[in-house]
């Protein structure tokens, strides 16, 4: 080993780099070239990074969804209430009861639009969307199963608009398709 191999064995990784900048500002390819040549080879393990990919964009999505659906049963129940005190009232307003009750279908046709986006993402990848919920710690409200069980028509435009979000949570633009083109 001569002494330039033994210089260049004992380079830290910062040391390496700023040498490496200096020739390369230098012009000095034959420089760079030892830089680059002594330097240390490793070689990792990974998990594949498909399904690496496929567990977090899939565990995003889910909890997304959740922490929608959730919300909006909160408001969906506060409507219900709302319209029960309304029907208590001797003097009820009948445009507020409408509005309420507006609100109240909004809400519900909404719910049904994310966790259809939701469903129909997961099963283009062949996941079960109450499985994907449960696997990552996550269970939907009885009131939200409820709703979303519901015969109610989703709001056409939030679905939409759903199911494209739904799509580039999960990864739509996956690394198998890059790979290809």
């Amino acid at each position: 080993m001569n002494l330039h191999e033994k210089l260049y064995s004992t380079l830290t990784p910062q040391q390496r780099a700023v040498a490496m900048f200096a020739a390369l500002a230098r012009r000095d390819d034959a420089e760079c070239d030892r830089l680059n040549e002594s330097a240390p080879v490793y070689t990792y393990r990974a998990h594949d990074l498909e399904f690496r990919r496929l567990l977090t964009s899939s565990t995003f999505m889910a909890l997304h969804t959740a922490l929608f659906i959730e919300p909006e049963v909160a408001r969906y129940l506060g409507c219900l209430a709302s319209m029960a005190m309304l029907g208590l009232d001797d003097d009820v307003d009948v445009d507020e009861f409408n509005a309420v009750q507006d609100r109240f279908k909004r809400i519900g046709a909404s719910v049904k639009a994310y966790w259809l986006a939701y469903a129909e993402t997961c099963a283009g990848m062949g996941i079960d969307p109450d499985e994907l919920l449960r696997g990552i710690g996550v269970e939907l409200s009885e009131h939200a199963r409820a709703l979303i069980g519901k015969d109610v028509e989703p709001d056409p435009v939030l679905l939409a608009s759903a199911s494209e979000l739904m799509g580039q949570l999960a990864g739509s633009v996956s690394t198998a398709r890059l790979a290809d083109s």
